[in-house]
């Protein structure tokens, strides 16, 4: 990602932190990361990168759900996101936030035993090189969580990318898959979180997601450059 695609994302996501929206993303994708949560399988010694964390709310869930054993880490562009993620966390050992790219995560090789991204993928504009890079922070063996209200099969995402002040792919299911394993993931499967539909149509509108899952090999991968 070059440093003019991140100078765009911290200013719109500090933008958005000072304007409260971080609580509107809780209270909209809270639904749809439980149902990615379960799918996760989770123990209680993980160690686990929540990517593209914003103020923090999907790392105190998982924190609050594994207990004091587990490690979560929390990523994000913004300053300001880490910041407030940094004041509502206060107290909770198990949590800590990291500022900086997706591109670049200042942890060791082989840490993490799963990544979870909700709501974040589809803004970095060289997706192939944050792949690289959860391949290199996560261990062998471990999966990768992608959710995204943002992707071909959803209808509602049209009218949603109009709304953004930055750009995003909308890739199909089939798409992130060929995308994922030409990166060297493997097991790689999709399944979309259809809306309950005795629940409203606000609700309803951000239910609907695509989960992109797959796992690190258990042997070294050799990776071409990323376009």
């Amino acid at each position: 990602m070059t440093s003019q695609a991140q100078e765009l994302l911290r200013s719109e996501f500090n933008r958005w932190a000072k304007e409260g929206w971080a609580e509107a993303m809780e209270r909209h994708h809270f639904r749809i990361t439980e149902k990615a949560i379960r799918r996760m399988e989770l123990g209680e010694d993980e160690r686990i990168l929540e990517l593209g964390c914003g103020d923090g709310w999907a790392c105190r869930l998982l924190a609050k759900l594994l207990g004091p054993r587990s490690r979560i880490v929390g990523l994000d562009i913004s300053d300001e996101m880490i910041r407030l993620a940094r004041r509502k966390s206060e107290g909770i050992e198990n949590v800590r936030y990291l500022w900086g790219p997706a591109s670049k995560i200042d942890c060791a090789d082989n840490y993490f035993t799963r990544v979870l991204s909700v709501e974040s993928f589809y803004y970095y504009p060289d997706q192939a090189a944050v792949l690289d890079e959860l391949l290199r922070v996560t261990m062998r063996m471990g999966r990768i969580y992608l959710l995204m209200c943002i992707f071909a099969e959803n209808p509602d995402s049209k009218r949603w990318v109009e709304r953004l002040q930055v750009p995003v792919h909308v890739r199909s299911a089939a798409e992130y898959r060929a995308l994922l394993e030409s990166r060297g993931w493997v097991e790689v499967e999709t399944e979309q979180f259809d809306p309950d539909p005795d629940s409203p149509p606000e609700t309803q509108a951000h239910d609907r997601a695509l989960l992109v899952s797959a796992r690190k090999p258990d042997s070294p991968v050799h990776l071409s450059q990323s376009s």
